[in-house]
């Protein structure tokens, strides 16, 4: 088990690496914070925000789990990932391929499905559930990965998703988009 405190000193050492998708060309990084990580601005472009997350370096298997505290502003999505292919690229950045993004914003939690070809990325919804979350506060996300569905819970509200079979490795972590997102701790149970 793999416990993670976001505090300064507390994760650089941690066994995770950035990750980011070939959505994007930028490769942004997280700002500490007292107690927490967070994303930014877009240096790019200040009316836009960072999209990158933090992938473990270590493979998983199914029954492998994920939880997180993480907070988000405004319209900010965090989300848990769950890397199927990544590769290291020309720069050696690692650049997820095929991924599953357990996403939740202030109305509610989404499931998007991403497939990589060469480096153009497309996703789809695949599960989306409506309910309201408070910016600024603290919540509880998890996901339990199984052969063949994704078991997640935020806040205390359970939720299945028959996924078809997935890979017997796989890589899990956390990723920021859209907006403010922050990261205060992460358990992995390989």
């Amino acid at each position: 088990m793999t416990n993670i405190s976001f505090t300064p000193g507390g994760w650089e050492k941690a066994g995770l690496t950035y990750a980011y998708s070939w959505r994007f060309a930028a490769l942004p990084v997280f700002r500490q914070e007292a107690d927490c990580i967070a994303s930014g601005r877009s240096a790019d472009d200040p009316t836009d925000f960072d999209y990158m997350g933090l992938l473990a370096r270590e493979t998983c298997a199914p029954g492998a789990k994920i939880a997180v505290h993480c907070s988000f502003e405004a319209l900010g999505a965090p989300m848990l990932l769950l890397s199927l292919a990544d590769e290291i690229d020309e720069g050696g950045e690692l650049r997820t391929l095929e991924y599953y993004e357990i996403v939740i914003w202030r109305n509610g939690l989404n499931v998007w499905r991403h497939h990589t070809e060469g480096r153009r990325t497309s996703h789809y919804l695949v599960l989306g559930a409506a309910f309201s979350l408070a910016e600024g506060e603290k919540h509880a996300l998890s996901a339990e990965v199984r052969s063949d569905r994704l078991l997640m819970d935020v806040d205390g509200r359970s939720f299945n998703l028959f996924t078809g079979d997935l890979p017997g490795g796989f890589r899990l972590g956390w990723t920021a988009c859209e907006g403010i997102c922050r990261l205060y701790d992460m358990t992995i149970t390989p």
